[in-house]
């Protein structure tokens, strides 16, 4: 029987795998070996198990005792897929010696050499051969000596000669020597040219991130009917933040979109998971520029601003009366940069930016808006934090150090702008007005005066 595994989905076919690797296993051994969620391999579990490709293992365990059920491949599964294994391990790249051999027809075998062909010699006997030939060209050769003996000439005619001979072969083969290298280095260095022409370098990818190949893996699982945030984080095992976070860095990638009609859906984008930047740069209002915080959960907001921006960066505003206002949009802000460093000390730049994506405080003006804070409301005690929640308050919602409100205050106090009122917890006042003071103290002063007279009045009425 045939089981076409095409069929399968990438996960099932894993799970499958791991089945098929492991010979049984429950469901967790299963998630281990195969790196899937537990959700996604009971699915593909049951699946495989309604095709009829596995079946459970009889333990005889007792149900009601909790242990996880153990899955193997079905009889006739098992046996299909060993075969396939056997087929596949077999080497039929070549036929052996052995299948050439035809005994019916009477021919020679092909394990049998033929008689005149280099199989009925012996490698050995061809070396010996090889060496007595060359040993026999070199006896036939002439000797230079050799004249010299049958003509009987005088020793030192015959060393004379020799050392001429001897001298003249010397150079003409380091002649011979000196071409051939030369002819090797040119060759050499013909045959290089083209190689090196042919070498490419080629730029490693930079490796993508694995929360995001995991969440656009989930969005794929789901198909067209795409997958929630519950879903995502339940398959995947990221966090709510996180998932979320990631969602919105493959969204403005596109590579996860918002499933038409249902934005709580997620449904896979063109891009690749690999070309996805993490930490890609905040979206900011297209009006002040700010970091728009949200937008996981306000998308359609965020688009409706950016659909009123016309070409010449201004923005219709029409009010109940019917007057058409146009309000021009500030320049845009230059994209986020490093901090840049000058001879001496490093100083802030319009190019700086906080954590959060705003434009860091000019010099004094945190000291300025503390300072205003306070002497907005003489006389009231306040600690640091609570300065801190009145300029954020100031600012709608930004973010303000309320260490670096404290430094402030601590400077102000040194200054005797402001008062030290108690160091734990630090708190600070700005202090009220000399006028009002001594109003107050007037008031103490007249009131049990006043009291005294009424009193008497009261007393002589009575005598009366």
């Amino acid at each position: 029987m045939q089981f076409d595994l095409s069929t399968l989905t990438p996960a099932q076919r894993e799970v499958f795998e791991a089945v098929h690797f492991l010979g049984q296993g429950n469901a967790i051994e299963l998630m281990e070996q195969s790196g899937k969620a537990r959700s996604t391999v009971d699915k593909a579990l049951k699946t495989l198990a309604d095709l009829g490709l596995i079946v459970p293992v009889d333990t005889d365990a007792d149900p009601a005792e909790g242990v996880p059920t153990r899955w193997t491949m079905a009889e006739a599964v098992a046996d299909s897929v060993t075969a396939q294994d056997n087929l596949d391990d077999t080497d039929t790249a070549g036929t052996t010696e052995h299948d050439l051999v035809n005994d019916e027809t009477g021919q020679l075998q092909a394990d049998e050499p033929q008689p005149g062909t280099p199989g009925d010699t012996d490698p050995a006997d061809l070396g010996d051969q090889d060496g007595t030939a060359e040993a026999e060209d070199n006896d036939e050769q002439p000797v230079g000596t050799s004249d010299a003996d049958v003509n009987d000439q005088t020793e030192s005619g015959t060393d004379d000669e020799d050392e001429d001979d001897d001298s003249d072969t010397e150079s003409d083969e380091d002649e011979e020597d000196e071409d051939d290298d030369s002819d090797d280095d040119e060759d050499t260095e013909s045959e290089g040219q083209p190689a090196r022409a042919a070498v490419t370098v080629v730029q490693p990818s930079r490796p993508g991130d694995r929360k995001i190949m995991t969440i656009k893996a989930v969005i794929a699982e789901y198909g067209d009917d795409g997958a929630t945030l519950d879903e995502i984080v339940n398959e995947s095992g990221i966090g709510h933040p996180t998932a979320s976070r990631l969602l919105a860095a493959m969204e403005q990638a596109d590579a996860a979109r918002r499933l038409p009609g249902t934005p709580g859906r997620w449904i896979a984008g063109p891009t690749k998971a690999s070309e996805v930047d993490p930490n890609p740069e905040p979206p900011r209002c297209p009006v002040c520029f700010q970091v728009v915080k949200g937008v996981t959960e306000s998308p359609e907001a965020v688009a409706g601003v950016q659909s009123l921006i016309r070409p010449d960066g201004t923005i219709h505003v029409v009010a109940e009366d019917g007057t058409a206002h146009v309000v021009k949009l500030p320049k845009r802000l230059p994209p986020r940069t490093a901090s840049t460093a000058t001879a001496g000390a490093v100083r802030r730049t319009d190019l700086t930016v906080n954590g959060d994506g705003n434009q860091p405080f000019a010099k004094g003006e945190l000291e300025r808006l503390t300072m205003a804070v306070l002497s907005g409301q003489p006389g009231r005690e306040m600690t640091p934090q609570e300065i801190a929640t009145e300029i954020s308050a100031q600012l709608n919602g930004r973010a303000v150090s309320s260490g670096a409100v404290r430094n402030n205050c601590t400077k102000l106090g040194s200054a005797g702008r402001i008062l030290l009122v108690r160091e734990a917890p630090l708190t600070f006042v700005y202090p009220a007005p000399a006028g009002d003071s001594e109003a107050d103290e007037a008031e103490t002063t007249t009131a049990p005066a006043q009291a005294d007279a009424t009193a008497e009045d009261t007393s002589g009425n009575e005598q009366s």
